[in-house]
This record gives C-alpha cells, sequence and structure tokens, in this order.
C-alpha cells in the first residue's frame, strides 16, 4: 500500500501534536530532581547518554517529518539543542549534575533524528507534488 498525500498531511499533523507531549516528557527527565528517575527504575543498566541520545533523537525525528521544508527543520533542530543546553544549566539548580556529555549526545540524537526523518519523509512528499 502507498500512502497517499492526504495520508502524508494526516500523519505529518499528528506528529505535530504529538511532539509537544513527547518534549514534555523529556524535559521532566531532565529536571526531575533525582538522577534516577522514572527511565532508571527500569533500565537501569542503560547508560544516561543513551537516554539522553534517545530523547533527543525521538523530538529530532518527530520535528523532521512535521515540519514541511528542510529550512524549518533545521531551526527546530537548532531550537532543541539550544533547549539541551538550557535544560543542562538548570539542572544544576535542581540537585542534579550539569554535563557537557550530556549536550554532546543531545546534539547528536537531535540532528541524526531530523536527518533520518527527512531522509525518509522528503521522498513521499516528493512523489505527490
Amino acid at each position: 500500500m502507498k500512502p497517499s498525500r492526504p495520508f502524508l498531511h494526516v500523519a505529518r499533523i499528528a506528529d505535530g501534536i504529538l511532539f509537544w507531549p513527547v518534549l514534555a516528557l523529556v524535559i521532566w527527565g531532565e529536571l526531575s530532581s533525582s538522577g534516577e528517575g522514572l527511565l532508571f527504575r527500569y533500565f537501569g543498566a542503560i547508560n544516561d547518554k543513551i537516554l539522553h541520545f534517545n530523547g533527543y533523537f525521538i523530538l529530532g525525528a518527530m520535528a523532521g517529518g512535521a515540519l514541511k521544508t528542510r529550512k524549518s527543520a533545521i531551526w527546530a533542530v537548532v531550537g532543541l539543542i539550544c533547549l539541551g543546553a538550557v535544560l543542562e544549566v538548570i539542572q544544576s539548580y535542581v540537585g542534579r549534575d550539569m554535563s557537557l556529555w550530556d549536550e554532546v549526545a543531545n546534539s547528536a540524537g537531535a540532528i541524526s533524528g531530523a536527518v533520518i526523518a527527512r531522509i525518509t519523509i522528503e521522498p513521499l512528499r516528493r512523489r505527490w507534488e
């Protein structure tokens, strides 16, 4: 089954709407006062950097898929990178350690998620334009 243009439009809108609760979950996870938050209880053996990378990978992929133009997707990734940096600074005020490596993982996740989303979505969009 080939996705139609209306289906892609609805998927883009749903992606844009679902981005916000996922963003709120990532912010909550980064600012929770305990270093061992919800995900650490279930995935204790997973490195913290992997969690940072995965959270921002999902956000980057959602932003890359929801936005129509490449330029707006680039700005969304820049915004995610800036948000990650600000959250790292705020972490020092809520009892957690600020880490440059967490920000590197955030940035790498946001960039790679958006790139993969654009590589996947752009050919589909061009087919129906």
